[in-house]
């Protein structure tokens, strides 16, 4: 493993991992492909560079490392160790088997918070999953120098840091290390005693505490409705005039092809008009889909037109001779056109085939 870190180092004093933005490294000619960054505004979380699968093992053979970096005024210090490194599940069992925090030591601590005169304590709900994973905690875990309860899986947290080493409590955002992580006892003994579906518990300020039931999780303050949302529901109330709407609306077999007379369907819409003058919803409306805007009435026709001897109708003739019409326009103005006397039509020649 490859470590480096930046001015300004005292001694004895823990530092953060840190690379050169520009650097480049390489172990027998070979370039370590390895993420040098960490995150992005998270300073400490870049993890050391592994060179092992690109080393000779071999009895007297020299490894070459070139490190080069440039574009800094900083001075860098690189050091490579010999690790041995230790899975996950194998650091979950060193801290089964280590210190934890007994369920006495946090029964105390809750008593004495609730004591305190400056704030007032009432009843909490603790939740069994953890914030990392959202699944259900199998080994509570949390650090000596946080002070709350809440506690998160120590195998899913061991993994983030494997992969991002934030080294941050999940829940306070304090920086912890391993040293400092121990198993809570109290939440463990919860852990034990509900069964696996439960997720939540209520925690009162002495150490007592009480699963939270199915329906309480239901009917929970996050699930309630208030009065306004209970008064838009749609109650249905029965109404003479709308049981016989309905009775109307249903159709015979023989009658299901057919279209209700026009006068039916305005009745229907005239009963349906009227709304209610509360404000609630509407309890029902009936809508006539059968009635159509091509069905609308149209206006009585005239008298029907009489031919004459010319073959124009009298109201051609009468249009003809009185051509004076007003025609609108869009800025108010009306243009009158003259008025033009049609000449007597002219008789009809004789071309003289009356004889063939």
């Amino acid at each position: 493993m490859i470590y480096c870190a930046s001015e300004p180092i005292s001694p004895f004093s823990q530092v953060d991992i840190t690379f050169p933005h520009q650097i480049e490294i390489r172990v027998n000619l070979d370039e370590v492909k390895a993420n040098l960054r960490g995150l992005k505004g998270k300073p400490g979380s870049t993890r050391p560079a592994d060179i092992t699968p690109l080393l000779r093992k071999r009895p007297g053979y020299d490894n070459t490392l070139n490190v080069t970096y440039a574009l800094t005024n900083k001075k860098f210090y690189i050091i490579v160790n010999l690790v041995k490194q230790h899975t996950a599940e194998a650091l979950v069992a060193k801290l089964k088997a280590g210190r934890s925090i007994s369920k006495d030591q946090v029964i105390r601590e809750m008593i004495t918070r609730s004591q305190d005169g400056d704030i007032v304590t009432t009843s909490s709900i603790m939740s069994l999953k953890c914030p990392l994973s959202t699944l259900r905690i199998d080994t509570p875990c949390r650090s000596t120098i946080c002070t709350h309860n809440q506690c998160f899986d120590a195998l899913s947290f061991l993994q983030l840091q494997e992969q991002a080493p934030t080294w941050t409590c999940p829940v306070c955002n304090k920086v912890v290390s391993f040293q400092a992580l121990q198993v809570d006892q109290y939440v463990n003994e919860i852990l034990i005693s509900t069964p696996r579906y439960a997720d939540q518990v209520i925690v009162e300020t002495d150490g007592r505490w009480s699963a939270v039931a199915q329906k309480d999780i239901l009917n929970g303050p996050n699930k309630t409705r208030s009065t306004s949302e209970e008064d838009d529901d749609i109650i249905e109330i029965q109404e003479p005039r709308l049981a016989a709407l309905k009775d109307e609306a249903l159709l015979t077999p023989s009658s299901m092809g057919k279209t209700p007379p026009y006068s039916s369907r305005e009745q229907s819409l005239s009963l349906a008009a009227p709304r209610s003058s509360s404000g609630k919803r509407s309890i029902g409306q009936v809508i006539d889909l059968t009635f159509s805007s091509d069905e609308e009435e149209q206006p009585p026709r005239g008298p029907k037109r009489q031919s004459t001897s010319n073959g124009l109708s009298s109201s051609q003739t009468s249009s003809r001779a009185t051509m004076a019409r007003s025609l609108p326009r869009p800025n108010g103005f009306n243009i009158s056109l003259p008025r033009l006397e049609l000449a007597k039509p002219p008789e009809p020649l004789d071309c003289g085939f009356g004889d063939l």
